[in-house]
């Protein structure tokens, strides 16, 4: 083999590398590496996350999530609310905006720079949400803790899917509402075993025990899906 012809196959092997790198770190955002590449990832930029990188708007978070979910919950006298894998608290500072809702929300994440992040954005609400670091399977909290169980643009970058889901089940009262994204959209096809076509996700929500499963267009990137726990135990 000639040294011109082993400099252009290295040349060509780094480019591969370059674009699986992309790939994984860019697209993917680390996905398939697991939590200690995905919560770094997401602690570097947990300062500048909401403004710089989601460019969370209030008015719109109040349309697109605050305001439906404080509606949907409005029965529910002072309702518990979990948000898994909740970044910066995007689902807390939405219901907590809305005079509807009179409840409280537990949030739970594993990168502690995004839990100070929201903490401090959370400030004007006191005594209303509790902070806690903690993976999304196993949760640590007991069955039939929460009226509502929420996991916003997070579900494709935890280490099992399924597994979460069922998490998310197992601490629903029963009769709750899971409020979870699919995640939709060209990229989605890139994150290999880690999302679910729309047919594929009612079928494993409903396999789970929930009912009365919904799904709608919510932005460009996911769907939102709405189901309901069943009132019947199947232990």
């Amino acid at each position: 083999m000639t040294p011109i012809l082993l400099i252009w196959l290295g040349l060509v092997g780094l480019g591969l590398l370059g674009v699986l790198l992309y790939w994984e770190l860019v697209i993917a955002e680390g996905a398939h590496l697991g939590p200690r590449v995905v919560v770094p990832l997401y602690d570097r930029i947990a300062h500048r996350y909401d403004a710089d990188v989601k460019k969370f708007d209030p008015q719109t978070e109040s349309e697109i999530l605050g305001l439906p979910l404080a509606t949907e919950l409005v029965a529910v006298n002072a309702p518990r609310v979990l948000d898994v894998a909740c970044g910066t608290g995007r689902t807390a500072r939405a219901l907590l905006r809305e005079v509807a809702f009179d409840g409280t929300i537990v949030s739970a994440d594993l990168g502690r720079r995004m839990l100070m992040v929201g903490r401090a954005t959370c400030a004007p609400w006191p005594g209303r949400v509790a902070w806690v670091q903690a993976a999304a399977c196993p949760l640590p909290f007991p069955a039939d803790a929460f009226d509502c169980v929420t996991c916003l643009e997070a579900l494709e970058f935890l280490p099992d899917p399924r597994a979460a889901l069922a998490e998310c089940v197992r601490v629903l009262k029963p009769g709750g509402l899971l409020v979870i994204t699919n995640r939709i959209g060209w990229q989605a096809h890139l994150l290999f075993g880690k999302t679910f076509s729309a047919a594929a996700l009612r079928r494993l929500l409903a396999d789970l025990g929930l009912e009365h499963i919904r799904l709608e267009a919510w932005t460009t990137d996911y769907d939102l899906a709405w189901a309901r726990k069943s009132w019947i135990s199947r232990d």
